[in-house]
């Protein structure tokens, strides 16, 4: 779990494997991981930070691990260095991170990097160099601190408390948490107090920020149009108050919890209702849940679980242009990420393809993350193999109708490949084909 929603990894330490070799960004993961532990407690785990240990030879195809890793975390943490600045994989683990950033964030807010080795300014674009730079060189100027010593692990602290911040800022900025009207019951008045008071001490925004907003469904839709996780309480609610969980189910992008207290009894109109609304949403199993006979600290518990599930919100994207955008279906998506590793090798270009596939997307996700990856690129490239061919035109379509200005093509692969050239006379079914497409795109 992250501590920042919407976000696989909370840190992505980006190194160049000279600068590993005798174990230096090893000890500082571990030692980091701890640290942050013990700022953050228990809502951060020393697994939400990437370290990849492997080293990648020259020429070997960039990993499509790493790939997801960096677009996937909240703050890149690079280890500078001349190998790093000079390495094309920490240049492309930049690129990936830097393509999608958390909810809110801003690039400044995201970079957090390290000096081991002494560097040129001028080798570093503005980002970098406006970048508040934490160093551990040691007394020489030219050599990294010695892990453990009394000067490394006062700055080890110091870059901790930093990072724990930047975490509480970017967690603060994610989408909030609607608490819903309070009943009538007068515990349940101090339990929402409580329930707020309790999600700002974790960093969290709550909306609506007043009661008055609760009273006007038009302000209760745009409030929860706005959050990631819904939270409404039963035994006692009035009819508004039920009308505004029938809203949520249709309009929070997260889950919406419905808690009903230890000891709260639901009125003869709450039990009727409760009945009408599970049989009206059949088909929406996980958009809901119910919470009754719980205290509140197992309501924080499943707040804790499921705000930490958030799926990352494409709007809050800065979305980096690829050279060339693969589109495919599930069926496809192996040879296609075969196909972006052998274009990429070819060629030194931005290469996407759609792994949000490897997940189980709901079909509105679905269709939402296929909106707006098919406006990505600088050109689009159909991959027609096992798929089906009209699920692939569906998208055909949806990118001219959304995208006109984009080039695209058809890729053609076996099986029936004669009969599919037939089809798309003028398609593209060798790797050459694919390269002379870019070259013409970025050129036109």
């Amino acid at each position: 779990m992250s501590y920042v929603p919407g976000c696989n990894y909370d840190l992505f330490i980006s190194y160049a494997s000279e600068n590993n070799r005798d174990g230096w960004v090893t000890q500082l993961e571990e030692a980091l991981g701890a640290e942050l532990v013990e700022l953050l407690g228990r809502q951060f785990s020393s697994t939400s930070i990437f370290f990849d240990k492997r080293e990648l030879e020259v020429a070997q195809s960039f990993p499509n691990k790493l790939d997801a890793a960096a677009r996937a975390s909240a703050i890149l943490v690079p280890i500078l260095s001349p190998s790093y600045l000079t390495s094309p994989w920490c240049n492309r683990e930049r690129a990936q991170f830097f393509s999608k950033l958390p909810y809110g964030a801003q690039p400044p807010n995201c970079l957090a990097p390290i000096v081991i080795r002494p560097i040129d300014d001028s080798d570093l674009d503005g980002l970098y160099r406006d970048a508040q730079r934490m160093s551990f060189l040691s007394a020489d100027r030219q050599t990294p601190l010695a892990p453990g010593s009394p000067e490394w692990t006062a700055r080890l602290h110091q870059f901790a408390g930093q990072l724990k911040n930047a975490l509480q800022l970017l967690r603060r900025n994610c989408r909030p948490v609607f608490l819903g009207e309070a009943t009538k019951i007068q515990r349940s008045q101090d339990l929402r107090a409580w329930c707020r008071t309790e999600l700002e001490h974790r960093h969290f925004r709550t909306v609506p920020e007043s009661l008055q907003a609760l009273s006007d469904p038009d302000a209760i839709r745009t409030n929860l149009q706005q959050a990631c996780l819904a939270i409404h309480f039963l035994g006692g609610a009035d009819p508004a108050g039920l009308d505004a969980i029938y809203t949520s189910i249709n309009v929070c992008s997260g889950q919406t919890i419905l808690y009903q207290p230890f000891g709260e009894v639901l009125e003869p109109h709450e039990e009727l209702w409760l009945g009408e609304f599970e049989n009206a949403i059949p088909a929406a199993p996980g958009s809901y849940q119910r919470l009754a006979g719980k205290n509140d600290q197992e309501l924080l518990a499943l707040v804790d679980e499921q705000i930490t599930q958030i799926p990352p919100d494409s709007g809050a994207d800065i979305v980096a242009k690829a050279d060339l955008t693969l589109v495919c279906e599930k069926a496809d998506l192996e040879d296609v990420q075969r196909l972006k590793e052998m274009i990429e090798t070819k060629r030194a270009v931005e290469v996407d393809f759609p792994d949000f596939l490897w997940g189980r997307p709901t079909p509105t996700e679905s269709l939402r993350k296929w909106q707006d990856y098919l406006k990505r690129g600088g050109a689009l490239l159909f991959y027609y193999g096992a798929s089906e061919r009209n699920r692939l035109e569906a998208k055909w379509r949806q990118a001219e109708k959304d995208s006109p200005k984009i080039r695209r093509n058809w890729y053609l692969a076996p099986p029936d490949l004669d009969l599919k050239r037939q089809l798309h006379p003028n398609a593209l079914w060798e790797l050459q084909q694919i390269v002379c497409f870019i070259e013409e795109c970025g050129s036109a």
